[in-house]
């Protein structure tokens, strides 16, 4: 408790102080005089108390002297031998004398402004924090508290505790320490040189940073939160040897990947700019350029460069082209000359050398995919454990029998720190040496790094904390910072440890999940002593729920809180006071400070706390307010005058309340010494038992002076540019700076920085929209001030909110995201003086509205008006966002509050809509969220109701986020935050007294499901999709389903219910809207005319109507919502009771024992049990007792390598077994003969081949149909040869949706179609939906039997219609069917979607369906066969080819099938074809149809050339090919005259392939729709090349589109000439590339070259091999696949094996730059090949489909190309040579079926007669396909024509009527 003394009247009450030595206002005056008056002794008496001095050669010392410090309680100096830690005697430290001082001269100012304090002195800061803690016995004591970033805010009663949390006892952080410093020395470290830290508040930070305290290494700790600009400005300006960073750290239960993010690129990508000079100087003086041209160069660079310290290459690049562009217009150089030039500098900025020794590494988050450079990075824990190594050796040779670190810390104190100094001792170190630099912004826009130093420095911050806070040993501290931060350095860590406090190290957010964080860990902890910035508090203010989340914590261990950082308000000061501790005081710092130097003095009445945020000057500090006033006529007295000739401006003091700039008239110890700087000249001299700097070194001593001191005439006074009042009782009043330097959440940044980066995007973009820009601080209710940017455009152009994102993500990336402006505010001009002087401070004053002050001066005065004008806008659209308090906006929870109208004053609905894009799921921080949500809104009165949803369409929540349980979380702990957060979460809406809703419009699967179980009223769109697929994934559900879903269930429909939810639970399918409704999960759909979101409010509406109606609002009770609402609080209680319904006898049901055993064969056999665990815990013992057996079950399953981790990665790498099938989804008709003859007789199943009378005839429930089925065993499809993978099968009957119709089949065609869906080649049909069966079927002939609303309203078709059924499906909704319906989501019924043709029954789209065409011309079995075949011909002659009549053509196959239909179209067109054909007969045939010539590749001079074109003599084969094309040109000589194909049609496969486009002539175009014989298609290139431009003009390329290209394929060469013309050539159309390169080297080069936006981004195929090590291949060519009728399984798992090591990788880095709003996946609009390489395989994979094209420019002749035939065949995409074409086609569109039925009607197409096929020789038939031993050219199977050679319908009616079937 907070001790206190009698309160003071009209006081709170004073506290006592026992420690603290300024007690009264006496006490101060007198320590003001003295440390006015000698300095050096006021100090002196401070330091020697405070901390240990190394004092050598004192009578009775050791050889290596003693560690010193004077203890008034023992009456003399105390300490311990430097040799050997023990204690020196009394009477030893007794012979030192009483005037004994550790040093020569306490306080030395003969040179200021470089005082020097304790001159001569030795101490080492980590000595006085670790060591002689540990030597005082106090090893076993807390150091630190270490809480990490996760919560669980399941824990303590739902008040939370954190994940991961422990103490660092004193001896454990000396441990850590020296093992450290061993690992800097073994890197090559000693005293003086500099590292860089970069790491997360993590206990690793703590280690490093002693460690180099204790070597006397310079360190410079760097906020994590800045770019990896700035970190690397930093590590260069410091002259860092190392930098020590982290794999990642945690903030806000989200990974944030430090390494990857932040030093990798800090490193790599930038250059110092000395560096670039050199470089380019050395590079330019090997060239042949004259001396004024290098210079000018040169100069032109330095232009570019001026006043940034590291740059990217490309940066240099641009001043160089730049250079180089001048002197070409001024006809000193040629372009081919400033090219070499160009070329030659960019290589030689690529070949600088590495800027650091070593990156040394911690591990925390243990990411999988972290980028290694072997050869500079080093593992943290491995240079740690050869330390360990290192230092146990040392221990035992001191004597110290350890085997391990656990027997050495076993040791009693003062042995374990012997044992630590057998190989580490802190090194003795001048006590003006340098301890560490932060970097500081200033209003020059170069950071400052300010220098802190061992002795005065650890000193003074030490005895601040008993002056502001009463610090006693053991007291615990909480500082909220970051050692990037000097709040971090000096409070956090120094004086915390100096003092013996023992600190809490919290690695997150202190409100996050909720506000009450920090409160939690202040209760947890029982701290005394809090400091935090002013904005935390301020955000707790503007939410009253914040401050209740607080208020649930016990804060009164507090002894005093203060705020730092920034300045704070009475307001925000009494709302300290009365949330947290009465004393909440005000402090006043900076960087440069070191530490406190305004404050409040503890226990001290005579200076009395108020909440007026005042605060007063430490006695030594002589702070005061000045005035700069040219009136004052020669020199105010002040402490330490100036020479009034070294310059100032003329001042005087503040007179009381009035505001003037903060001044410390006279130094103090823990004061900054200096600037960094003067690297050149910083060296460290030995000393006889230490080390210390040169002495003439300065740092930057110019910046030092002039930046602090110089201001004012005739006074040395240290000035920053802040801002104060002093009031009569000598209190201050702060208000923030006064110059062009603002805080942002305690964060300060010059505003000339954030110009400099907004600026920065001119030299980046020529056609940049920034003129000029002006930034000034904005006051801001939370941030204290937010930077605003006023923008000027370029001439002629407006800011859209396209150039303000850019900007936006410009500043993110050179400054980091607190840098970035609130908005851009778009002016005409600013205020100007005469001389064009820009007016920032009245920019600032309109802002602050504040006084603009004399305009008479200005040019424009009416810029001022138009200023007024923008920024009252400004202002008033953030006041109306401030006031309506509309939305409440969470990381991944958007709340939106809405007047619940009607009779409801006051009251509001909350629709909070789940905001984690793409799928919604629920990770970590959402759950943390959401708990918080929840909590908020259960409490607040105005709230009536909640809606959830989720963002989008989608889905509502799918779930957890997987990728999170596969790579995040590692322990058991980490695990069960999940669950147990859920739960919590869940529990609290279920139990809200106020009606919940989850208005689902997408996708609820897993936690999705679990949430929506967790409200009180569900209503889903029909569309939705609901399930439990946790067991997929080897997990069971987590998030309560394994508890509500049963007993939800169970109440609604008894054991039917509950063996539904035991379906969903173990067989892990989902299920659609409809059925969860009529399963009872969901409550309501929304119709068609409404929506979730509608129908939830209409409920709400009506709950709220009539309950107001209703006597003291019972009336609600008899609503919807009221009775769900009831209901759900009534059953949980029922649900916390043993269940009445046998669990076990369900569970006996024969078709959950199929499920058990196949989950068994799945390998899921642990998730089974797991599952059925938690279901029979809470089926027996009660819901509560569930739900904690199932967080536990499941977080075991998360972490178990054989559950969660295995099936997670089988998932995403595709490859997780089947689930169960369906209960009754398999009816194989073989199987169900009493059970079929049982609905044929009910008329729910239609006897085969039976009549159908549209209208007349009822729709039967069932059908039969042929197709795959999955194994009841396995779940896996039974793939295979059609003879055995094709069954006859029962399946319902569907009704057609709004567009589509169902028909009655009559006869359906046979194709490959089919075979791929039998076979799954090349990919399983089941992909594409979770139906147990596929039907197969494309296409054929049918009557409509049913049309849904909108197919009836058009009014085109008719329930009875005969009608042609096209085969494709597309989505009918999307944009892109305007250019193409194949675009628009195309899918091959019966193949890529569920159903298929050859059933009795099928849905269709309406467009599938169109008439007979020919008035009767065609039987209706040619209306069932022709449109795939002839309308893919259609497609590929007339639109994909677009003949022309007098050219030539060459079809494969041309005898049968579609080569058939392609000869005859094309001979119709007027085309000479050429036929290959496989016999003499098939050529005497195709004679006969037309054709003009025939190639039988089965003639003995040819049939060994059809081959694949080998990897080894591409050359070889080609020539062995013209034999094949002198027959060619000999059968052509009379129609072309002897010239080769204009045109090729190829589907023959990987055989055929190769020779029809060698049949090419020179520009022609071959077309291929199939690959019957192989799908690995080989060409070899044909000769001639054209320039990029040429083929992109060719390609249609367009600006804005998305094109790839890759350069120095194969080659590690920097330059690639054809590489950079092709870069140039997309350049000029506009378009955004992506670079490949195959080396980081060429993509370094590349990005050298200052493309600028043209080059959206480079990968480097080096990288990526890096990164993902063996699960990375790139292929020389195509990889050979097996052949797919052979070996299946081997084909498949080649083509995954392509799929998941080449494509995925390639396809993701790529994608992630080229990815934009309507391209989510970033693929190439174009891909830009090279002939050097074959990567075709891959391009042709990555194309967009449909409008993609692969575009080569070189010459290709005689190499050979590879690819896989259905990625361009399926997808339409277009190889594009100089002199061929390679163009996949497909199926026609519906629109070209309209056209090809004119054309048949007119006689332009012939349809063959199809051979028919009865419906139970479909699988032969099917057979003879894949066996190639067809004969036919088209192929129907007759479902119920009843007879041959009918031609309408009523024909088939007729025959119906005489008996006649089929």
């Amino acid at each position: 408790m907070n001790e206190v003394a009698t309160p003071l009247p009209h006081s709170r009450p004073l506290p006592v102080a026992l420690v603290n030595p300024v007690r009264t206002r006496d006490d101060w005056k007198r320590q003001r005089a003295a440390a006015l008056a000698d300095p050096g002794a006021f100090h002196g008496d401070i330091a020697k108390r405070q901390i240990h001095w190394l004092v050598v050669g004192g009578p009775g010392l050791g050889p290596a002297g003693a560690w010193l410090s004077f203890d008034d309680a023992a009456g003399g100096w105390t300490g311990w031998d430097a040799g050997n830690g023990v204690a020196v005697s009394a009477e030893i430290t007794a012979k030192l004398g009483p005037g004994f001082e550790p040093w020569q001269r306490a306080f030395n100012d003969d040179e200021p402004p470089h005082w020097k304090w304790f001159e001569g002195g030795l101490t080492n800061a980590c000595f006085n924090e670790v060591d002689r803690h540990v030597l005082a016995g106090f090893g076993a004591e807390a150091a630190f508290l270490f809480e990490g970033d996760r919560w669980d805010m399941s824990q303590n009663n739902g008040r939370g505790a954190p994940v991961d949390a422990h103490a660092i006892s004193r001896k454990t952080l000396l441990l850590e320490t020296a093992k450290c410093a061993l690992a800097l020395q073994a890197l090559g470290l000693k005293a003086g040189d500099r590292i860089a830290l970069n790491l997360p508040n993590i206990p690793a930070q703590l280690y490093w940073t002693e460690a180099a305290k204790r070597l006397g290494v310079v360190y410079t700790p760097v906020f994590g939160g800045f770019s990896d600009k700035t970190l690397s400005d930093r590590i260069h300006d410091a002259g860092a040897r190392i930098v020590i960073t982290a794999d990642g750290g945690y903030r806000n239960a989200q990974i944030v990947p430090f390494k990857t993010a932040y030093t990798d690129p800090a490193l790599d990508d930038y250059v110092p700019v000395t560096t670039v000079h050199a470089t380019i100087a050395q590079r330019l003086a090997t060239l042949d350029l004259a001396d004024g041209d290098a210079q000018q160069v040169l100069a032109t660079l330095q232009d570019t460069l001026a006043g940034e310290v590291t740059v990217q290459r490309s940066d240099a690049m641009r001043g160089v082209g730049r250079a180089l562009r001048d002197l070409g217009r001024n006809g000193r150089v040629s372009a081919a000359e400033a090219s070499r030039v160009r070329t030659a500098l960019a290589e030689a900025l690529v070949a600088t050398p590495p800027r650091v020794d070593a990156v040394v590494v911690v591990r925390h988050t243990a990411q999988a995919d972290l980028v290694w450079r072997a050869e500079r990075d080093r593992w943290s824990h491995e240079l740690t454990g050869a330390a360990a190594d290192t230092l146990l050796a040392a221990a035992r040779s001191a004597g110290f029998a350890v085997a391990d670190e656990a027997a050495l810390l076993a040791l009693p104190d003062a042995d374990f720190v012997r044992a630590i100094w057998a190989s580490s001792k802190p090194v003795p170190l001048d006590a003006e040496f340098p301890l560490f630099f932060i970097y500081t912004s200033g209003s020059t826009g170069k950071p400052k790094g300010v220098v802190h130093v061992h002795g005065g420095y650890v000193a003074g911050v030490a005895h601040t904390m008993k002056v502001a806070f009463d610090a006693r040993p053991g007291d615990v501290v909480y500082v909220v910072a970051d050692p990037g931060w000097i709040t971090g350095q000096s409070y956090m860590l120094c004086a915390t440890m100096t003092t013996r406090c023992t600190g809490v190290l919290g690695e997150g957010a202190p409100t996050f999940p909720h506000a009450g964080r920090y409160a939690s860990m202040i209760e947890r902890y029982r701290v005394r002593i809090f400091k935090a910035g002013v904005t935390f508090l301020k955000t707790i203010m503007a939410d009253a729920q914040n401050a209740r989340d607080v208020q649930q914590y016990d804060l009164s261990s507090l002894r005093v809180a203060t705020f730092c950082a920034e300045p704070t308000s009475p307001a925000v000061q009494q709302f300290g006071m009365d949330l947290m501790t009465p004393n909440y005081i005000n402090s006043y710092w900076a960087t440069e400070h070191g530490g406190m130097v305004w404050t409040h003095f503890y226990g001290n009445a005579d200076f009395p706390l108020h909440a007026d945020a005042h605060t007063y000057p430490l006695p030594w500090i002589a702070g005061d307010v000045w005035i700069e006033d040219a009136a004052v006529d020669g020199t105010t007295a002040a402490p330490r005058a100036r020479s009034v000739a070294e310059g100032g401006v003329a001042w005087r003091p503040a007179e009381v309340g009035e505001k003037g700039e903060i001044v410390i008239a006279a130094p103090y110890p823990y004061l900054a010494r200096t600037v960094w700087g003067d690297a050149a000249n910083f060296r460290v001299e030995p000393l006889a038992h230490g080390v210390r700097v040169q002495p003439g070194w300065r740092g930057d001593g110019a910046r030092w002076l002039g930046t602090y001191w110089a201001r004012w005439r005739g006074a040395w006074a240290y000035t920053q540019g802040d801002f104060a009042v002093r009031y009569a009782d000598g209190s201050f009043s702060l208000h923030g700076r006064s110059d062009d330097v603002i805080n942002v959440s305690g964060h300060r940044m010059g505003t000339e920085e954030i110009e400099g980066a907004i600026l920065r995007h001119k030299s980046l973009d020529p056609d940049s929209p920034v003129g000029n820009v002006i930034v000034v601080g904005a006051p801001h209710r939370e941030k204290g001030l937010t930077p605003l940017a006023f923008v000027k455009p370029a001439n002629g152009r407006k800011l859209t909110q396209d150039d303000k994102r850019r900007l936006t993500e410009l500043v993110r990336s050179e400054k980091g995201a607190v840098a970035v402006p609130s908005d851009f505010i778009e002016v005409s001009q600013f205020p100007e003086t005469r001389s064009g002087k820009y007016m920032r401070r009245m920019v600032r004053a309109l802002v602050e509205d504040g006084e603009v002050g004399d305009a008479s001066t200005l040019k424009n005065p009416e810029s001022l008006t138009e200023l007024r004008t923008v920024i009252g806008e400004w202002k008033r659209k953030q006041k109306l966002a401030d006031e309506q308090q509309l939305f409440e906006r969470y990381r991944y929870f958007t709340v939106q509050y809405t007047d619940a109208g009607g009779s409801s004053p006051g009251r509001r609905v909350a629709t909070v809509t789940v905001t984690n894009p793409p799928v919604n799921a629920l990770n970590e921080r959402a759950l943390d969220e959401l708990t918080v949500v929840v909590e908020h809104l259960s409490r607040r009165d105005d709230v009536v109701a909640v809606v959830f949803t989720g963002q989008g369409t989608a889905s509502f929540v799918a779930g957890a986020d997987i990728r999170q349980l596969l790579e995040d979380i590692r322990t058991l702990d980490e695990a069960r935050a999940l669950p147990n957060n859920a739960h919590l979460a869940f529990r609290k809406i279920e139990r809200m007294n106020k009606p919940c809703i989850a208005a689902i419009q997408g996708v609820a699967l897993g936690g999705g499901m679990e949430f929506a179980l967790a409200c009180h009223y569900r209503i889903a769109e029909p569309t939705a999709r609901f399930g439990q697929p946790e067991i997929r994934l080897r997990l069971l559900p987590g998030y309560g389903g394994t508890q509500r879903l049963p007993r939800l269930l169970a109440t609604r429909r008894g054991a039917a219910g509950l063996h539904d939810a035991l379906e969903l639970i173990l067989g892990g399918r989902s299920i659609s809207g409809s059925e969860a409704q009529a399963m009872g999960v969901v409550d309501e759909l929304a119709g068609a005319a409404s929506d979730t979101l509608s129908a939830a409010h209409a409920r709400i509406r009506e709950f709220l109507e009539t309950g107001a109606e209703g006597a003291d609002g019972a009336g609600s009770a008899g609503t919807v919502l009221g009775r769900a609402l009831s209901e759900r609080h009534d059953s949980l209680a029922a649900w916390n009771r043993p269940s009445p319904l046998a669990l076990e006898e369900a569970l006996a049901d024969a078709y959950l024992q199929q499920v058990h055993a196949q989950l068994e064969w799945a390998g899921r056999a642990g998730a089974r049990d797991r599952a059925l665990l938690a279901i029979r815990t809470g089926w027996a013992e009660g819901l509560d007792a569930g739900l904690a057996v199932e967080a536990e079950l499941f977080a075991q399953a998360i972490v178990d390598p054989q559950g969660g981790k295995t099936g997670i990665q089988q998932f995403m790498d595709k490859k997780s077994p089947a689930l169960p099938v369906r209960r009754g989804a398999v009816r194989l008709a073989a199987d169900h003969g009493a059970w079929l003859d049982q609905q044929m007789s009910s008329g729910a199943l239609l006897p085969r081949g039976a009549p159908f009378y549209p209208g007349v005839t009822p729709l039967p429930a069932w059908q039969y149909a042929f197709g795959v089925p999955k194994d009841p065993a396995t779940g896996e499809p039974r793939f295979g040869e059609p003879a055995r993978s094709e069954v006859e099968l029962i399946v319902p009957v569907e009704a057609p949706e709004p567009n589509e119709a169902l028909v009655y089949m009559l006869a359906s065609e046979v194709n490959f179609n089919d075979i791929w869906a039998l076979t799954g080649i090349p990919v399983s049909p089941f992909d594409n939906h979770e139906e147990d069966v596929q039907v197969t079927g494309s296409g054929g002939v049918a009557l409509v039997a049913a049309l849904g609303s909108e197919a009836k309203r058009e009014g085109r078709l008719k329930v009875g219609d005969l009608v042609a059924v096209y085969s494709g499906q597309t989505d009918l909704l999307s944009p892109l069917a305007g250019r193409d319906p194949m675009y628009a989501g195309f899918s091959i019924q019966g193949y890529e979607s569920r159903t298929g043709s050859h059933a009795q029954f099928l849905v269709t789209q309406a467009p599938q369906l169109h008439p007979v065409p020919g008035g009767g011309d065609l039987t209706l079995e040619q209306a069932g066969s022709y449109i795939l075949n002839l309308g893919t011909i259609v497609r590929a002659l007339f639109t994909t080819l677009k003949i022309a009549p007098g050219k030539s053509l060459f079809v494969e196959g041309a005898a049968t099938g579609t080569g058939l239909e392609a000869l005859k179209s094309a001979t119709r067109a007027g085309l000479a074809v050429t036929g290959g054909v496989s016999s003499p007969a098939r050529a005497a045939f195709i004679a006969t149809q037309g054709a003009v010539g025939a190639l039988d590749r089965t003639e003995a001079r040819f049939k060994s050339l059809y081959t694949p074109v080998p990897e080894t003599d591409p050359a070889g084969w080609e020539a062995a090919g013209l034999p094949l094309l002198d027959e060619y040109r000999r059968q052509n000589g009379g129609q072309n005259g002897g010239r080769l194909a204009d045109y090729a049609v190829s589907h023959a496969g990987e055989t055929a392939f190769p020779r029809s486009f060698q049949l090419l002539a020179e520009g022609g175009t071959l077309a291929f729709y199939g690959a019957s014989s192989g799908y690995h298609l080989t060409f070899v290139g044909k000769p001639g090349s054209a320039p990029p431009e040429t083929m992109l003009q060719r390609a249609g390329a367009r600006a804005g589109e998305a094109v790839l290209l890759y350069y120095g394929p194969g080659s590690a060469a920097l330059l690639d000439a054809t590489g950079l013309e092709m870069i140039e050539a997309v350049r000029a159309v506009g378009a955004r590339t992506v670079v490949a390169t195959h080396t980081d080297a060429q993509r370094e080069f590349v990005q050298s070259l200052g493309f600028e936006d043209a080059v959206a981004g480079v990968v480097s195929l080096e990288d990526i091999r890096r990164r993902q090590g063996e699960d990375f291949d790139w292929p020389r060519t195509m990889p050979r696949l097996a052949d797919a009728k052979q070996d299946m399984e081997s084909f498949r798992a080649g083509v995954r094996d392509f799929q998941d090591r080449t494509l995925k990788p390639f396809g993701a880095a790529v994608g992630a730059l080229l990815k934009s709003p309507d391209n989510q996946r970033g693929a190439p609009d174009l891909i830009l090949e090279r002939a050097s390489h074959d990567a075709l395989g891959v391009s042709t994979a990555l194309v967009k489909p449909f409008t993609g094209r692969v575009v080569y420019c070189e010459e290709m002749a005689g190499r050979r190309y590879a690819f896989y035939a259905p990625q361009v065949w399926t997808r339409q995409r277009r190889i594009l040579m100089p002199t061929a074409s390679i163009l996949g086609t497909h199926l026609c569109n519906a629109f070209e079926v309209t056209r090809m039925n004119d054309m048949v009607a007119a006689g332009l197409l012939d349809v063959t007669e199809p051979t028919v096929v009865p419906w139970h020789e479909l699988p032969a038939a099917h057979q003879a396909m894949w066996d190639n031993r067809h004969q036919g050219a088209t192929y129907v199977v007759n479902h119920a024509l009843p007879t041959p050679g009918l031609r309408s319908r009523d024909a088939l009616f007729e025959a119906w009527a005489a008996g006649e079937r089929a």
